[in-house]
C-alpha cells in the first residue's frame, strides 16, 4: 500500500483550531451485544474529560521552537527532579522528525493503579475503547497470559517485553492498526541512577510501529511522578524514530501527512486519552478489584 492510500486510512487532522465541542462530537463506533452487558460498558458512553483549556491554548498557538523541545538522544532528562522547558507542546526537529509532550495531572490515580492499567486494558478491545472513545477501536496483545494475575510476573514487569495490537485512528472509518512493543526502562537506554523516588515512580517506555507499511512510526516515553492526591503522567512522542539496542535510530521513510500536522495531533490524542483516562480510572480500578483476568 502506497503512502497516499495510508493517509486516506489514517483519517483526518484536528481542526485548526481544536476545541473540546469538536471532540466530543467525534464518531464512535457501535459496541456490540455482547461488549454492551460487560460492566464497564458505561465509561465508553461517558462524555469525554474535559482537557484543561490552557494545555488547548498551547496547541492552538502553534509549535514551540525546536531548541526549546528535548531530543531523544536526551530522553532520560524526563527522570530528572522538576520540570523540562516545554512540557505540553509541539514541533518538527532540526532533523525532520516530529516531537510532542504532554503532561496531564491524574487525582486519585496511583501508579500501581496505571500498572494494572497497562496490562488489563490489552486483553479485550472494549477495554482499549473506553480509554478514548473517538480513537480507539479494537486491540490485541501479543501474550495475552503474561498480562494475567496467573502469569507468577511481578504486575510492574508484565508489561515490559510485550508488545500490543491496536487498531486507533483520527476517526474510525480509517483506523490503523500498529504495533507497539514496550521495553524495560534499562532496555529503553534510559539511566537507570535517575529512575527513583521522588522525581519518578514509573518509566513506560516502546516504539510504534505502522503495521500495514511495516513502517516504524515512533519512540514514546512516559514518566510517572507520584504527588500529594494522585500521580502526574508526562509523555514525549519522537516521531520519526525507532529503538534498535537501546538507542534511538532515525527512520527516513514517508510519513502519512505533513510532520507538523502528525506532531499536533500526537499532542492532541496524548491529551484526549490520558485526560479521559484520569476521569475513571479510580473508579473502575476499585470496580474490578485490582485483578486481572
Amino acid at each position: 500500500m502506497g503512502v497516499k492510500s495510508l493517509m486516506v486510512r489514517m483519517g483526518k487532522i484536528f481542526p485548526h483550531p481544536v476545541t473540546m465541542e469538536h471532540i466530543r462530537k467525534m464518531e464512535r463506533r457501535r459496541l456490540t451485544p455482547e461488549e454492551e452487558g460487560k460492566p464497564y460498558a458505561k465509561y465508553y458512553y461517558k462524555e469525554m474529560a474535559e482537557i484543561p483549556p490552557e494545555d488547548l491554548e498551547r496547541v492552538n498557538a502553534g509549535p514551540v521552537e525546536p531548541s526549546r523541545a528535548t531530543p531523544i538522544e536526551a530522553r532520560s532528562d524526563l527522570l530528572k527532579p522538576g520540570y523540562l522547558e516545554v512540557e505540553t507542546g509541539y514541533t518538527v526537529m532540526p532533523d525532520g522528525s516530529g516531537f510532542a509532550a504532554t503532561l496531564v495531572r491524574m487525582p486519585g490515580v496511583t501508579p500501581e493503579m496505571l500498572d494494572w492499567w497497562f496490562n488489563w486494558h490489552p486483553l479485550e478491545g472494549l477495554r482499549y475503547a473506553i480509554w478514548c472513545p473517538p480513537a480507539h477501536v479494537d486491540i490485541g496483545v501479543k501474550d495475552p497470559a503474561r498480562h494475567l494475575d496467573s502469569s507468577g510476573i511481578p504486575l510492574r514487569a508484565r508489561n515490559e517485553g510485550s508488545t500490543h495490537y491496536p487498531v486507533e485512528g483520527f476517526n474510525l472509518r480509517s483506523a490503523q492498526k500498529l504495533a507497539i512493543r514496550f521495553y524495560s526502562p534499562r532496555d529503553f537506554g534510559l539511566d537507570m541512577e535517575l529512575l527513583r523516588e521522588p522525581a519518578v515512580s514509573r518509566a513506560y517506555c516502546a516504539d510504534v510501529t505502522l503495521s500495514l507499511m511495516r513502517t516504524p512510526f515512533c519512540v514514546f516515553l512516559h514518566a510517572v511522578r507520584a504527588l500529594e492526591g494522585g500521580v502526574e503522567y508526562r509523555s514525549r512522542y519522537w516521531i520519526g524514530y525507532t529503538m534498535r539496542g537501546g538507542k534511538p535510530v532515525r527512520v527516513k521513510r514517508p510519513m502519512p501527512f505533513k510532520m507538523m500536522d502528525l506532531a499536533r495531533n500526537n499532542c492532541l490524542h496524548s491529551l484526549m486519552e490520558y485526560n479521559n483516562l484520569a476521569s475513571f480510572l479510580p473508579d473502575l480500578y476499585k470496580e474490578m478489584g485490582g485483578r486481572i483476568e
